[in-house]
């Protein structure tokens, strides 16, 4: 009877181990995919300000052909690299 006692203690104890490591296991997986989370929602956002940077600079670089503060040398620089019809574009998409 001793043997059979402390043949299911043995087994509840193992079982018990066995639900303990599941639990862990999922719980560092549910910090891992948390972690994931949080690095794509911050690449996202740093992906969004450097999209905002760059509109917030042509925007700035157009207000200053439009007032004649840039010199002729840099308006040509960036019409020929496709500033202003990107902006133009941008202006039709927005």
């Amino acid at each position: 009877m001793a043997a059979v006692t402390a043949a299911v203690g043995a087994h509840a104890a193992a079982q018990a181990e066995a639900e303990a490591q599941a639990a862990a296991e999922a719980q560092a997986q549910a910090e891992a995919e948390a972690e994931a989370q949080a690095a794509a929602q911050a690449e996202a956002e740093a992906q969004a300000a450097a999209e905002a940077a760059v509109r917030e600079q042509a925007r700035q670089d157009s207000a200053e052909v439009t007032r004649g503060l840039l010199d002729p040398v840099t308006i040509l620089q960036l019409s020929s690299s496709g500033h202003f019809a990107q902006r133009a574009r941008e202006g039709r998409n927005h």
